[in-house]
């Protein structure tokens, strides 16, 4: 979720979570096999929470959300570090997405360029196709009627 904390803000402020959830944990003298079993969270996740070491809970695991969850259960007040994580979170997620945009695989953007290409083609043909079709068609129907012209010429006369 939060991947290396790399802005020392953002340290500071899971740190400062992790002393004011530990403390209220230990003031309400509540143990952490009680909490994980009430939150369903790992007690591995629990601790690196209290000791704002959230960076180690790994990528699929949504630890600001355990973090909000564990704050809420023990009424312990962390608004102003989440706005902190969560603005530097947003300058995080922009810097990755203008980053994804600029590494487009060349050999991904050839394939789907020879993919159009071929699309493209292949449409020109069909409608090339069609077309010369009608044409067959209407110089067969062309001779056809000549033909019956010659037989009714023949045939009445």
């Amino acid at each position: 979720m939060v991947s290396k904390i790399e802005k020392t803000d953002v340290h500071e402020a899971f740190i400062k979570i992790g002393k004011k959830i530990a403390g209220r944990r230990k003031s309400l003298r509540k143990k952490f096999p009680g909490v994980s079993k009430k939150l369903n969270i790992n007690i591995e996740y629990l601790r690196y929470i209290e000791e704002g070491k959230v960076d180690k809970i790994p990528d699929h695991v949504p630890a600001k959300g355990f973090v909000k969850t564990y704050a809420r259960m023990l009424n312990v007040d962390i608004e102003n570090e989440l706005n902190i994580v969560e603005q530097n979170s947003e300058i995080d997620q922009t810097k990755r997405n203008s980053n994804l945009s600029d590494k487009r695989n060349p050999k991904v953007n050839f394939f789907y360029f020879i993919l159009i290409f071929i699309f493209l083609l292949s449409l020109l043909y069909l409608i090339n196709l069609n077309h010369s079709k009608e044409k067959s068609d209407s110089n067969f129907f062309g001779i056809n009627n000549k033909i019956d012209l010659i037989i009714n010429k023949k045939i009445f006369s």
